[in-house]
């Protein structure tokens, strides 16, 4: 009796085995199909046109963000989405809403994420920014000017911008009450959610295919610098402007231009 349990436990062990293995080598299977994440910067919105730092405040589309939400859709027709996906602020919804909308990908249920949200800039935000945050960030990393900070700092830029937002309100310059968890984050934790929520959606899409992404231009820059991409110099993205990306074997690999505007471009005409 104890011979037949043994060899009874032995064969079910080894069918475990094997179909276990036959999972795992599905799984890799499928996820060697390429991915297309079409990467994008929400449309127009109020404090774009005010010159202000917006961060996760939640400013809306101006009229020139919704009709450009409508262009960028025009222009994206004939792909089919098998996915989409946003950030939680109305400007990342509202664009990729009309993005789908009118690109013939209505159907497609959009998927909220708030990881693709915006850097925060704690209590930064609502202020100008040109006009005062950027210059007392430069001045407090000991840089003679704005445009002595960008060249010192070339395709960083944007990333020393954030350390300098996490830096200036963690010590609290502008002596505000903001509640801790509302503070600036740090260029590593913006880094750190955006590439974990983008792998989660590419490994998410199993059998491959196209999949639409609305985030913010600081926030995709910030991602893009960890890929090492030769052509990535830091400079900021166009609203409804589209960075293309294929995941495959675990990397993302840069398809054409960053942040190109030839989807919004073609929608226009």
């Amino acid at each position: 009796m104890k011979r037949r349990v043994t060899k009874f436990l032995l064969a079910l062990a080894s069918l475990i085995g094997a179909v276990t293995i036959g999972i795992n080598q599905a799984e890799a299977k499928s996820n060697n199909k390429p991915v297309t994440i079409y990467l994008t910067r929400h449309g127009e919105t109020t404090a774009n046109v005010m010159h202000l730092a917006q961060g996760w405040s939640d400013y809306t589309l101006t009229d020139n963000g919704v009709k450009g939400a409508e262009y960028l859709g025009k222009g994206l027709k004939g792909i089919k989405f098998k996915a989409a996906y946003s950030g939680d602020l109305t400007r990342q919804e509202k664009t990729a809403q009309g993005a789908l909308k009118y690109s013939g990908n209505k159907k497609v249920k959009l998927k909220i994420d708030w990881r693709l949200r915006e850097c925060n800039y704690g209590s930064y935000e609502g202020r100008p920014d040109v006009a005062q945050n950027v210059p007392e960030i430069a001045q407090y990393f000991g840089y003679d000017s704005i445009a002595d900070f960008q060249a010192k700092t070339g395709k960083l830029f944007q990333n020393k911008m954030q350390d300098g937002y996490y830096a200036l309100d963690q010590e609290n310059k502008l002596n505000t009450s903001l509640p801790a968890q509302y503070r600036a984050e740090s260029t590593e934790a913006v880094q750190k959610r955006m590439t974990a929520v983008l792998t989660k959606i590419a490994k998410s899409q199993h059998k491959g295919g196209n999949v639409l992404v609305v985030s913010s231009g600081m926030a995709i820059n910030l991602f893009l610098s960890t890929q090492n991409y030769p052509a990535f110099q830091g400079t900021g993205l166009a609203n409804d402007s589209v960075t293309k990306l294929v995941y495959q074997k675990g990397k993302f690999n840069l398809v054409g231009e960053i942040g190109s505007l030839k989807y919004y471009n073609a929608g226009q005409k």
